[in-house]
């Protein structure tokens, strides 16, 4: 049986350039095709959704239930990955609803500029993450030996002198470290910005060192892997761990214009 139009909400996955087609799949709810909404020069990309699913009492216990989220999360995921295949996307984040075409073309008409804007700017581009992580014990360790190698430092012959002064020199290390860790992060990233065309910083979790969002060129993709590469082989003695992931969606490229 059909449901009753008061029942359903539109449920917007993202923006792509006008003109567009959706590709012939289901949507979060796995019952709804995916389908477009041309408005103020923008294709909407939507499908029909139950709006009690996402909405009152009900709504919230499924957002706190995985056993509901996951399939929908990915299925949202999957229209994003389609439409990139073919077109840049302005992404967004899974459940943003609208209660009807109105409410969708008043939001489209008033931000269509800046997200039109975002879309020239992502076209032809993937968004790829680095991250890293850093042993700072290894760290110190190799910046001691590097310096008793290049006469930087110096030890005592005597055994109980030497083992003080180790420590010593240990503990001023330990001290700088962040400025070194800093020129190193300045280093990485002066090695890899010519190869892309936006940057952003991201908030840092749990122990990482950076992590970086880069909006890459497609043609500039295999350039950059190589590079991390290079990077990799020359900081891993440091206790540097590197961990590249991509292609996603543009989303840490989206934000200003969101939703």
């Amino acid at each position: 049986m059909t449901e009753a139009p008061s029942t359903l909400a539109i449920y917007l996955y993202g923006f792509t350039l006008p003109d567009s087609v959706a590709p012939p799949i289901l949507g979060v709810d796995d019952e709804h095709l995916i389908s477009t909404h041309q408005c103020a020069g923008l294709t909407a990309i939507v499908s029909s959704v139950a709006l009690a699913d996402f909405t009152g009492e009900i709504g919230e216990n499924n957002v706190q239930n995985i056993a509901w989220l996951t399939p929908r999360a990915c299925r949202h995921a999957l229209v994003i990955d389609k439409l990139m295949e073919h077109e840049p996307v302005y992404p967004l984040s899974f459940g943003t609803l609208f209660s009807g075409l109105g409410a969708l073309e008043q939001e489209m008409t008033e931000r269509s500029a800046d997200i039109l804007a975002v879309l020239q700017h992502i076209e032809g581009c993937q968004e790829w993450s680095l991250e890293a992580t850093l042993d700072r014990k290894q760290a110190v360790d190799v910046l001691l030996t590097e310096g008793l190698q290049t006469g930087r430092f110096s030890l005592p012959e005597a055994a109980g002198r030497r083992h003080l002064e180790e420590q010593k020199l240990r503990r001023q290390l330990t001290a700088e470290l962040n400025d070194w860790l800093t020129d190193c992060l300045t280093s990485l990233h002066n090695d890899l910005q010519p190869l892309t065309r936006d940057f952003r910083s991201r908030r840092l979790l749990d122990d990482k060192v950076l992590q970086w969002a880069f909006l890459l060129p497609m043609a500039q993709v295999a350039a950059f892997q190589h590079q991390v590469s290079v990077m990799t082989h020359q900081y891993e003695v440091y206790g540097f761990h590197f961990r590249v992931t991509g292609p996603w969606a543009a989303y840490s490229f989206c934000q200003f214009a969101a939703i």
